[in-house]
């Protein structure tokens, strides 16, 4: 059961880093056919979170009591975050193909590199958690979990640098900078899930006896 939760883990990670880049990188060329094809892609993904859901709760009902009990925190937390991930990337996309197909007005270039970085340094973090799920390996857990941390602290600062363009910028691109602090706050929400989710994959990886050697903050 463990490998097989594993496997569906990351199969929805792979699927989250690709359509996080697709979705920034139609935000930034303007390009409303990937944030439409994007669209597309998360809604049949929230179909596949609940049927899984209903799988994996069923699978988890025939083990033995005591695995239930215990694992079954850890196993709902990962499902939730899963969810919470899939839905930051429906507000992050809504918000973007709305103002690409009704705007004109491109996001200011001195924001496209500091998002595209981010875009990769998340994007990263994500694909190098699919591959620790998969291989269970709990052990690297509290450093990707350092990483998503970085990258927070790093959205943090864009979203200073934006409310200060927004205060002192061209007014202008008012509507094209609240898209942009969307997009980031958003990011931050959907980073914190990824951590979430890391934390509690790797509880449910562990066995009893791993337990004091693996106590992260909440």
């Amino acid at each position: 059961l463990r490998i097989y939760i594993n496997e569906k883990q990351k199969m929805f990670l792979t699927f989250a880093a690709t359509t996080y880049a697709n979705v920034t990188s139609g935000f930034i060329a303007d390009n409303t056919k990937l944030l439409s094809k994007s669209n597309k892609a998360i809604s049949t993904e929230k179909d596949v979170l609940k049927s899984q859901r209903r799988k994996l709760t069923l699978c988890l009902r025939r083990v033995n009591p005591e695995t239930e009990i215990e694992k079954s925190t850890w196993f709902h937390l990962c499902l939730n975050m899963q969810t919470s991930m899939n839905y930051s990337l429906q507000r992050i996309n809504e918000v973007c193909k709305e103002h690409v197909e009704n705007n004109f007005r491109r996001l200011p270039e001195r924001f496209r590199e500091p998002l595209d970085e981010i875009s990769a340094r998340i994007v990263s973090v994500i694909t190098d958690s699919a591959a620790a799920i998969e291989e269970s390996r709990p052990e690297v857990i509290d450093t990707l979990r350092a990483r998503c941390e970085e990258i927070k602290n790093r959205l943090t600062a864009m979203s200073r640098d934006a409310y200060g363009y927004v205060s002192t910028g061209d007014q202008a691109n008012l509507t094209v900078m609240y898209v942009y602090l969307n997009l980031v706050q958003e990011s931050q929400e959907f980073v914190t899930a990824l951590r979430k989710l890391l934390r509690a994959s790797g509880k449910l990886n562990l066995a009893p006896s791993q337990y004091r050697s693996f106590t992260h903050p909440a």
